[in-house]
């Protein structure tokens, strides 16, 4: 099989197959502990052998770890699966910032419905005002805020989503990402609008668990809504057996780890915030404050994001997410995930050997 840089990004994951180090999918690298690991492999024959249960009870199992009940949550195989199925449901017209979490957009264009983008101002961050007289003035049924934002990583405040909560109260949905919340800061539950469902009946909380647990590869997300009908409709939409065994055991054994879970969130900020102070040293980037666990970068040189990011494949055998292509950004972005301190640091040291041999060959030019 080819292994371009192309390629590889195309398939989504699986990226084991080619020895590269995964610069391109956020997720937590420092949880789940050794010990779920080791509790999974020892139950592994019987889980592969086994039926999970019904979404219901998979939803209680999660909800139990939020404090909520499986008549306020629903579990989905990924978030993407939530996020396709309210789609379906409830978005006629779709009113987003860009650039943003771009699956969102592209699910709603798939399905033949109608989107209006509202552009962020330079460094990404959301006029509120604005956004709401463009959701007013294009007769958007609907609207999503991806908080942290991705790929910027700009947050907007709960205060800011809460006045849009009260201008939006006519709309069939308002959906609100908190995927990357966790990564905000050490009062993340705070920070999350998910208390307020039952105040805003059209409210609509995504997350997935998948980003912030650091197990993509079990897909696990899933929807808060205050409005028990609408939480039974979505489950009605989805299989009856859309969950793995292997994310069933997940479930039952997260409580477990709360503490570790916290903890983890922690070193996920500490690393995101030292990559972010690493690429601020490198003199052909132009990184952007963050509150997830990834950093938005623009080159400051000729260099375009495609460009760079297969020089770092092809040389390095590093993936990072080429933004060159996406809506609301040109052709010079590119994002990184945050990985370990560790990994972070080597591909600064990466990132500065590039820089110096550019300078070497500018040099000779001259």
């Amino acid at each position: 099989m080819a292994s371009d840089v192309q390629t590889v990004s195309s398939l989504y994951g699986g990226f084991w197959n080619f020895g590269v180090q995964d610069f391109c999918y956020m997720t937590n690298r420092y949880f789940p502990p050794d010990a779920f690991f080791e509790s999974l492999s020892s139950n592994l024959h019987t889980l592969a052998t086994s039926y999970p249960s019904t979404n219901r009870h998979l939803s209680s199992l999660a909800a139990e770890t939020l404090g909520m009940t499986d008549e306020e949550l629903v579990i989905g195989n990924g978030a993407s699966e939530i996020m396709s199925a309210i789609t379906t449901m409830l978005v006629q017209h779709l009113a987003t910032p860009t650039p943003t979490f771009d699956e969102y957009r592209n699910r709603v264009e798939t399905q033949g419905k109608r989107v209006s983008p509202f552009a962020m101002s330079a460094d990404f961050t959301l006029d509120v005002d604005a956004f709401i007289a463009h959701v007013q003035e294009t007769g958007a049924n609907s609207v999503v805020i991806v908080r942290p934002n991705n790929p910027s990583g700009t947050l907007v405040s709960k205060e800011k989503v809460i006045r849009m909560l009260q201008a939006f109260g006519g709309l069939d949905l308002v959906l609100v990402d908190e995927s990357f919340l966790y990564f905000a800061g050490p009062d993340y539950l705070d920070l999350s609008v998910a208390g307020l469902i039952h105040e805003f009946p059209n409210l609509v909380i995504v997350n997935s668990m998948s980003k912030a647990y650091g197990v993509p590869g079990l897909r696990l997300g899933y929807a808060l809504s205050g409005d028990k009908q609408f939480v039974a409709r979505l489950r009605a939409e989805l299989p009856i057996w859309n969950i793995n065994s292997l994310a069933q055991f997940f479930l039952e054994n997260i409580g477990r780890y709360t503490s570790q879970f916290a903890d983890s969130c922690a070193q996920v900020r500490a690393a995101t915030q030292a990559l972010y102070q690493g690429l601020k040293s490198v003199p052909f980037l132009e990184p952007y404050p963050t509150h997830g666990n990834y950093v938005l970068c623009r080159t400051a040189s000729g260099l375009t994001g495609s460009e760079l990011t297969a020089r770092l494949f092809e040389d390095f055998g590093v993936l990072v997410n080429d933004c060159s292509g996406k809506r609301g950004l040109d052709s010079r972005f590119f994002r990184i995930a945050s990985r370990t301190t560790e990994d972070n640091a080597e591909l600064i040291r990466i990132l500065l050997a590039i820089a110096r041999e550019s300078a070497a060959s500018e040099s000779s030019r001259r």
